[in-house]
């Protein structure tokens, strides 16, 4: 039951457990009767209210791929990410056997050896396998862009001129299935590069065959095709239209899927809301609404045609094929009448940019921009409404092909070396959170010099300790009285019951005082917090705030802010809440034994019931039974016989034992 050879604090008397028995002998011993919602306390007074609620509703796990970022291997940023992606268009012409690829219209539509650095003759596959390799070791997924719009570059001899525009011979015919042109050939690792073509399950099998044994890797059919013939007008001249997206997203995503059947396939992949919405003027563009009793404003036509087309090639074939819809987002907010993403950081802007990205999901927000104007308009066109772009996807895909994820595989919100883009990148990553999305990778657009901000945003959710402190991976329900001023994400984590993991942030120039309540079903004592201010662009731990009030509690975020905020449980007998039982926590509850009122988890009130007493030492005597197993504190307290026999017999030997230092509390 003890172990002799565990030692106890200085300040521990033990003449004094014998003193205690008396009180001990009156304590009633009953179960636990908490209630499984622990309602909290009034923290008082405060600019901004931010409510809890793990039992509102059921928590919904968070995707792990939505910390991502575009090229994330060869960055020098020091955030981790969850998933790496190769996109962009220099992959629209990749050549998987060769590694050219042309640059289109980003500098002079040419053909080179740029995705290997500069390297010839390297073997196939080159431009992905440094960032597969990468992606394994660190426990990363990677999304892989499959080139779909029709030819992969067929040399690295620079320029293509307007007269070399496929079909010619600076061009491969990019083919879905090897099986089209060669019946029965096997999929090869070597291909031929001689031949004229490029199979996309070729590739996809070269992939599938370097990999390491279960990493994950997402397949993206192409990179913003609405595009095509302005980015890429040598590859593909013509306009895309909704019956060529279609039928080139079925066929190679059954190309990919023939494969390995259990590969997710993103598709649409468009650039913006014109490619949502038309795919940027097709000829064939629908343009009537498709929701029933739906209005016109705000429908993303392309999008839901194309899920309705993907869902019957689906039920024919049996098996799904577009996993995940996917899309780009850089937004058309404006401030001052400066879009929010240029390298701009003024006060305009950065009151735009704080705010814009409650544009991806709150009914309340209508930003400054031509979408709001023309795009979401409500009543009548020029009348301003709010993008609700995730929501709208979402019932997009509800409608016409559900069980499709959604991704957002481009986005930057501008001010990336300023604490506003650190605010925004923190505000988005929390979105997709609870707006379940799928994956998500950041687009840097300045360098990664320039991005130190939204680097920082990253660690707020994956390393805000410096110790890979993470944000839990389950979202509950969580609110402000302000969203102009403020906004809160919430999560548990599945592998700690004694934790839960705030992001709350401040949107204005000022310091806000904030009240924070929290329902749930277990008592919180302590909350770290750690902030991302201006002042540097790495968190920092700032302060230890014990929870004297039921789940309640007063904290200041700073102007403009972002604050990760970790409220702990300590487990029984933990009382100082360092994730050991042992002496220490003795020495508390020795301490406080006695006090009568006002007591706290930390002066050894195990059961928070306000008191010190004999029933908090048992607790104590569990943990150090469980050692790193301790239970919750709302375990059953035991028959009073069991104990007081218990403290009986440790009085006669405990002098017996050894000393050791205490510690303040």
């Amino acid at each position: 039951m003890f172990y002799p050879t565990r030692t106890f604090p200085a300040t521990f008397r033990p003449w004094r457990l014998l003193a205690m028995v008396a009180a001990l002998l009156v304590i009633q011993a009953t179960s636990a009767t908490e209630s499984s919602a622990i309602t909290p306390d009034n923290p008082g007074s405060a600019d901004v209210r931010l409510t809890i609620n793990s039992l509102a509703t059921p928590s919904r796990a968070i995707s792990p791929y939505i910390y991502g970022m575009n090229f994330f291997a060869g960055s020098s940023l020091t955030n981790p990410v969850t998933v790496d992606r190769l996109g962009g268009n220099r992959w629209s012409g990749y050549n998987w056997e060769t590694n050219a690829s042309n640059a289109g219209s980003d500098w002079f539509h040419q053909s080179d050896t740029f995705l290997v650095g500069g390297a010839n003759n390297t073997p196939p596959g080159q431009a992905v396998l440094p960032s597969l390799q990468s992606a394994a070791t660190n426990d990363r997924a990677l999304i892989v862009t499959v080139p779909i719009a029709g030819y992969a570059s067929a040399d690295t001899s620079g320029p293509v001129t307007e007269a070399q525009a496929a079909p010619s011979s600076r061009w491969r015919e990019v083919i879905a299935k090897k099986s089209a042109k060669y019946p029965g050939a096997p999929l090869a690792l070597a291909p031929n590069k001689t031949d004229g073509y490029v199979f996309t399950d070729e590739f996809v099998n070269w992939v599938e065959q370097t990999k390491q044994p279960g990493q994950e890797v997402f397949y993206s059919l192409d990179n913003e095709p609405g595009l095509w013939n302005h980015t890429h007008q040598r590859l593909h001249p013509g306009q895309p239209t909704f019956a060529e997206l279609r039928d080139k997203t079925i066929a190679h995503a059954s190309a990919i899927k023939d494969v390995n059947p259990n590969a997710k396939v993103f598709g649409g992949v468009g650039y913006g809301w014109q490619d949502f919405v038309q795919l940027q003027d097709a000829t064939d563009k629908v343009t009537s609404p498709s929701h029933p009793g739906g209005d016109q404003s705000g429908e993303l036509h392309f999008y839901e045609w194309l899920l309705k087309e993907t869902a019957a090639a689906e039920a024919a074939q049996g098996r799904k094929l577009m996993d995940v819809l996917d899309l780009h987002w850089y937004p058309e907010a404006t401030g001052g009448g400066v879009r929010i993403t240029e390298n701009d950081n003024s006060a305009a802007v950065v009151a735009a940019r704080v705010q814009a990205p409650r544009s991806l999901w709150d009914p309340t927000y209508t930003e400054t921009s031509w979408i709001s104007q023309w795009g979401t308009w409500t009543g009548s066109p020029g009348n301003p409404g709010p993008v609700r772009l995730l929501p709208r996807v979402q019932r997009d895909v509800n409608d016409f092909n559900p069980g499709t994820k959604i991704a957002i595989t481009e986005y930057n919100y501008g001010g990336t070396n300023h604490i506003s883009g650190g605010i925004a990148q923190a505000d988005a990553l929390g979105v997709f959170g609870k707006q379940d999305v799928f994956a998500a990778t950041f687009w840097s657009l300045y360098g990664d010099s320039q991005s130190q901000f939204a680097s920082g945003a990253f660690k707020m959710y994956l390393n805000y300790d410096g110790a890979g402190g993470r944000f839990g991976d389950e979202s509950i329900a969580a609110a402000t009285t302000s969203l102009d001023q403020s906004a809160v994400y919430a999560s548990l984590d599945s592998q700690d019951a004694n934790q839960m993991i705030l992001v709350a942030i401040n949107r204005t120039a000022a310091a806000k005082s904030t009240a924070l309540e929290v329902t749930h079903d277990r008592r919180f004592d302590l909350a770290e917090v750690y902030q991302l201010t201006s002042a540097s662009a790495t968190p920092q731990r700032v302060a230890d705030i014990p929870i004297e009030l039921v789940n309640a509690f007063l904290y200041t975020m700073p102007a403009y802010s972002v604050s990760t905020i970790v409220l702990r449980s300590g487990a029984d007998g933990d009382f100082n809440l360092d994730g050991a039982v042992d002496g220490d926590d003795l020495a508390v509850w020795e301490t406080g034994f006695g006090m009568a009122s006002g007591a706290s988890f930390r002066d050894g009130d195990n059961d928070r019931d306000g008191d010190v007493d004999g029933a908090d030492f048992l607790a104590w005597q569990r943990g150090v039974q469980a050692g790193a197993g301790a239970t919750p504190s709302s375990a059953v307290v035991p028959e009073p016989a069991s104990w007081v026999a218990t403290i009986i017999g440790l009085a006669p030997g405990v002098r017996a034992l050894g000393r050791k230092r205490a510690v303040c509390h």
